[in-house]
């Protein structure tokens, strides 16, 4: 994450543990210069955590920690966001690729075998361009790769039904 993205957590955390010893300043610029220090720490170690599992992760914190999290605690959370992450998009693409290979041997069509699977993982597909993007006709493979990109790149949009997401609200950045 950069500066400018720490900057933002703190700010939630800030609304989250008003009362946190280390959130307490006489006026705003004493906070900014008593923060500074901690806001270039953690900007140095988790510079690799990704900005939008951060977002996820403090949603998690906030929720499950009586006080503010540690630089530990955040990447343990972010880790485990990425980690939920990946483990979904893969069991979609698994059940998606099953869900037509059984359609396929019960004589169903690719149409019908869509209709069978769950709402996000169609929206994925309509969202690659519709089944024969998927399982190409003229290819004896699935688009594994296409598929997991456009399905991250949805999930990020509206993470609805991730593990400790903020189904029906807004994301901290809007």
């Amino acid at each position: 994450m950069t500066r400018a993205e720490v900057t933002e957590i703190f700010a939630v955390l800030m609304m989250a543990y008003p009362n946190a010893e280390m959130f307490k300043a006489p006026d705003k610029d004493s906070l900014k210069a008593k923060l500074a220090p901690t806001i270039t720490l953690w900007t140095t170690c988790l510079r690799d955590i990704d900005f939008w599992a951060a977002q996820q992760a403090v949603i998690r914190v906030c929720q499950t920690c009586k006080f503010p999290p540690t630089i530990a605690e955040m990447r343990e959370a972010a880790e485990t966001v990425l980690h939920e992450v990946r483990s979904e998009i893969s069991n979609a693409y698994l059940m998606a690729r099953n869900e037509l290979q059984l359609a396929r041997l019960a004589g169903r069509t690719k149409e019908q075998a869509l209709e069978g699977m769950p709402t996000r993982t169609q929206k994925v597909i309509e969202a690659m361009g519709g089944i024969d993007a998927f399982m190409p006709p003229d290819k004896k493979y699935f688009e594994m790769e296409r598929f997991e990109q456009t399905y991250e790149t949805m999930l990020r949009k509206n993470p609805i039904g991730l593990p400790g997401s903020t189904a029906g609200q807004r994301q901290i950045t809007e």
